[in-house]
């Protein structure tokens, strides 16, 4: 069953119990006190009743100056009570009735009439087919004569109001239920519009249409989690680009792998073959041997690199105090001797501080970087290994005066097997893994790498570690 039914089902079962409940304690209750004030207003006319009845008696003795006896009056007692709906019963002591102006006969025990004989005022309610009625029972004395009064006093109309009031009631309650029934309708249809937003947008998104939004502004629970299922669907559609492009980016890793294993094959096995079949020249001998050479040291350089960035995910690092100026003026001295050869300067800036490292790991990255920098860097240019200090950060960067970078190659420079300069980069013995391997232990470290670049402004590789 739709959770709008239940609603629905719901109200309407709490207004049928509570207009069911109401009705029946009003109802009761102005029954009873109808009831009470009928019994208490008969038992009063039956005591001013037999008050009267005792001084008529008392009256006609005295006139007569004789004994009175009271079933010679009996007819003329009934005939006193003349009310409508009332009427009056005189037994004799044996309670065999003597008189009555009743129109029928109650064929109930009338114990009521026996305890009023011994002497006990009472009264009893009887309910049939043909009425409601109240008998209200007393013994009347006089000398030694006593009969017994029952005032008849019919109290249907009591009943009838009671009947009256619970199909008021009901018919109250049919308009009501009608009227309920359909605020609650339209109540339940407008609040639980933004649930059959969401899931809408939950089946769109399970088949497969990830930027779906619920966009319900409101500040209820609802509200709540509407703005929570969206920021799900938020994460939900990140995490898919991330993957999209992680396996994007697999992807491209195989094609340049195998790119870079085939063309260092190609040359060797052609090489090979070449020789294989051509008449021996030392110098064809030589030149073909150099290149076989040139392309196996590639190859090698290729399967070194990777076996670094697997062993660098899978071997815990050795944590140690290091003082990075010292660790920089290390780089320094490694990386003099190509910078020498190509007539670039090598600086050393910056305050002394130290960080909890991986020296030899974390030299490895420095030096990648240092080296990009050279390679990026034309004839007395200036690379300056530097450390900054600002707020909560410390950064350590390579800077370069070369040609720079635009916004796309940024972007893809920590690839592994981007080249700017495919070229060079592949007369010069690279690989193009190197930023991707310090992209990596920078990562291990807990760092960021970022890259400020401007085409023929030069660069600046920082890396970022917070205090």
């Amino acid at each position: 069953m739709k959770f709008g039914w239940k609603i629905f089902f719901l109200c309407m079962g709490i207004y049928i119990i509570s207009l069911t409940v109401t009705g029946a304690v009003v109802t009761e209750n102005t029954y009873n006190s109808l009831l009470k004030k009928e019994v208490a207003r008969a038992v009063e006319e039956e005591s001013n009743l037999h008050s009267t009845l005792l001084l008529y008696l008392l009256n006609n003795q005295r006139i007569v100056e004789e004994k009175v006896e009271l079933r010679n009056y009996s007819r003329n007692i009934v005939d006193t009570v003349k009310n409508d709906g009332n009427y009056l019963e005189i037994y004799d002591d044996k309670l065999n009735l003597l008189a009555t102006n009743a129109p029928r006969t109650w064929y109930y025990p009338r114990r009521e009439l026996e305890v009023a004989l011994q002497g006990q005022k009472n009264f009893v309610l009887r309910k049939d087919d043909e009425g409601f009625y109240l008998f209200v029972s007393n013994v009347l004395k006089l000398d030694e004569e006593k009969i017994v009064l029952s005032l008849i006093k019919n109290i249907t109309h009591v009943e009838n109001h009671r009947r009256e009031q619970y199909l008021f009631f009901l018919r109250t309650g049919l308009i009501g239920l009608g009227f309920v029934a359909v605020i609650t309708w339209l109540l339940s249809t407008l609040l639980l519009k933004p649930l059959r937003n969401l899931t809408l947008a939950a089946q769109k998104i399970a088949s497969g249409d990830i930027t779906v939004r619920t966009n319900i502004k409101r500040k209820d629970e609802v509200g709540i989690l509407a703005e929570q299922f969206d920021l799900m669907a938020d994460n939900i559609e990140q995490k898919i680009t991330q993957l999209k492009e992680e396996g994007q980016r697999q992807q491209r890793f195989i094609d340049n792998l195998t790119h870079e294993l085939r063309t260092p094959l190609t040359s060797i096995i052609g090489y090979a073959d070449y020789l294989q079949k051509a008449a021996y020249d030392p110098d064809v001998l030589k030149k073909g041997l150099r290149y076989i050479y040139e392309e196996g040291k590639r190859l090698l350089n290729v399967s070194k690199t990777l076996t670094n960035m697997i062993l660098i995910r899978e071997k815990p690092l050795r944590w140690e105090k290091v003082a990075v100026i010292p660790l920089l003026h290390k780089v320094k001295r490694i990386m003099q001797i190509k910078a020498e050869k190509n007539e670039i300067s090598l600086e050393v800036v910056g305050p002394d501080v130290t960080l909890n490292l991986d020296e030899e790991l974390f030299k490895v990255a420095i030096c990648n970087l240092v080296d990009n920098a050279i390679n990026a860097s034309r004839k007395k240019q200036k690379v300056t290994l530097g450390v900054e200090k600002a707020d909560t950060k410390i950064c350590i960067y390579v800077a370069d005066e070369g040609k720079g970078m635009d916004e796309k190659e940024m972007k893809n420079i920590v690839e592994p097997f981007y080249r700017i300069d495919k070229s060079r980069s592949r007369k010069e013995g690279g690989v193009g893994l190197g930023l991707s391997l310090c992209h990596q232990i920078v990562t291990e470290h807990g760092a960021q790498l970022e890259i400020e670049s401007k085409v023929g402004a030069g660069s600046k590789f920082k890396i970022i570690f917070p205090q």
